[in-house]
């Protein structure tokens, strides 16, 4: 049996009670049914948004794990480098910092395309 619910507070109420013992609202302006099927509607969909919201946040997640391995790749080449002779410990750094630097850039620019693909300009 569906039990009603108050319209402004939403605390269940007894199909005899004409007005709610929480918050004194009118319990007979509207039916309860009416009430509550609207309330589900609108659960429904906002639970569909954050599922929106989650797919759209697993595409942008790929970013990271990308970046990261690339620079693992960088650092793995560079000890290689070093290892070789071909060049010093010391260049290591700057080397890694513009790396890191054209990375962020790359990332930027693909979330600002993403971005305007998803919400585009009128």
């Amino acid at each position: 049996m569906l039990m009603p619910y108050c319209s402004k507070c939403g605390r269940e109420v007894s199909g005899e009670e004409n007005y709610c013992p929480k918050c004194g609202a009118n319990l007979r302006s509207r039916p309860y049914r009416e009430i509550r099927l609207e309330r589900d509607e609108k659960q429904e969909k906002e639970e569909k948004g954050e599922k929106d919201e989650k797919h759209e946040k697993r595409e942008a997640s790929l970013v990271g794990p990308i970046i990261g391995g690339l620079v693992l790749i960088f650092i793995g080449v560079c000890f290689y480098l070093v290892t070789l002779g071909a060049i010093s410990f010391l260049t290591i750094g700057p080397f890694l910092l513009v790396f890191l630097g054209v990375l962020i850039i790359i990332a930027a620019v693909l979330a600002i395309l993403s971005a305007s693909k998803r919400n585009p300009r009128p």
